[in-house]
């Protein structure tokens, strides 16, 4: 039987202007915890160093 296929995910880090960032990284790790249980392999959280903070 051949392997399977493997299933990921690029998460932007796109937050709103204004937002805590704290609160963002919190929903972008849920969102990964729902991946996980979903049964995604693997997911990339990019850095954006020039975002209006």
């Amino acid at each position: 039987m051949p392997p399977r296929m493997k299933f990921g995910i690029f998460l932007a880090p796109f937050h709103w202007l204004g937002e805590n960032p704290t609160l963002g990284l919190e929903r972008d790790l849920e969102t990964v915890q729902w991946l996980d249980h979903l049964g995604y392999d693997e997911a990339w959280i990019g850095e954006h160093h020039s975002a209006g903070w």
